[in-house]
């Protein structure tokens, strides 16, 4: 199928793509608004969309066609710029998660900036009141404020633990933290776990799932992966994940929690260059897979 013609997320027929009959409802979110090291995401869901049309549908990890559980892409949504002075931040996104929730339904947020983490949290809360976040990215974004804003990316993560009713976060690919976030750890005791890009190699993905609670909203960042792997995207850090580290870090979560949603975020599409979009609708489509993969009948040796 040719860009020009996408119409949903992977070229689905009718058959797969339906908003009942569906499993998973893919969100577009092209939301830009903090201006901290976001330009261009508001790009990234039509380009995500359009770079799906080129996903192959067999995943030849699972051995299966993950679409096969249904993939519904929804309206976009969109919202003005989020400040200080917002009667109820990100409530638009909440709204459109929360039917999709209470539905049984598994919401996948293509933003768009980091900070629709918020009201995609905020869509959950209800139905999982003891939710945990899964962040993968590379930097911690645990500011209170930055420039005046509380809203801003760089607060991201700070505004998501605040509104958790029973706070717990665990970041996986951190190499950027300032020094106002390492003193307000060290002095509240938040609970936060961070697994530092730094010993990649001597990770414990155990160790990893264990600091989550049974329900789990994940969160990637594409600058999560290494720069040399992910280049399109506001705040590249050099040394950052590989592809298959990501993977393992999502397919574990997906097969020991109940990942109840999730986010896609800060891609920021160079014109030109179609291999990020790509990897992103490419890391989309995996999420999907292990997601679903036990309902799909893949038996846990092959994950």
């Amino acid at each position: 199928m040719s860009s020009s013609a996408a119409k949903n997320y992977f070229g689905l027929s009718a058959d797969h793509s339906g908003r009942d009959s569906s499993r998973v409802a893919v969100i577009p979110v092209p939301y830009e608004g903090s201006g901290v090291g976001s330009k261009g995401t508001k790009d990234a869901p039509k380009a995500i969309l359009e770079a799906s049309q080129q996903v192959e549908l067999f995943d030849d990890e699972l051995w299966i066609e993950p679409f096969k559980i249904g993939v519904h892409t929804a309206p976009a949504v969109k919202f003005d710029a989020v400040t200080n002075e917002s009667a109820a931040p990100f409530q638009e996104l909440a709204d459109a998660v929360r039917p999709f929730i209470d539905g049984d339904k598994f919401p996948i947020i293509v933003g768009g900036e980091r900070t629709v983490s918020l009201g995609a949290v905020k869509g959950c809360i209800d139905r999982y009141p003891s939710l945990s976040v899964l962040q993968l990215g590379a930097h911690c974004n645990l500011r209170a404020s930055c420039e005046g804003n509380d809203y801003s990316g760089a607060s991201a993560a700070f505004q998501v633990y605040k509104t958790l009713p029973n706070p717990r976060i665990t970041q996986v690919g951190v190499r950027n933290v300032s020094w106002d976030e390492v003193a307000w750890m060290e002095e509240d005791e938040p609970q936060i776990n961070i697994f530092w890009a730094r010993h990649k190699s001597k990770w414990d993905y155990n160790e990893i799932i264990n600091t989550l609670s049974d329900n789990v909203y994940l969160s990637i960042n594409v600058n999560v992966l290494d720069c040399g792997v992910m280049a399109a995207t506001g705040e590249p850090e050099p040394g950052g994940i590989d592809w298959y580290q990501l993977m393992e870090v999502i397919k574990m979560v997906c097969v020991r929690k109940n990942v109840v949603g999730a986010d896609l975020t800060e891609l920021a599409p160079i014109k030109g260059v179609p291999a990020p979009n790509f990897v992103a609708a490419k890391l989309l489509y995996k999420l999907i897979g292990y997601r679903f993969a036990l309902d799909l009948g893949v038996t846990k040796k092959y994950l």
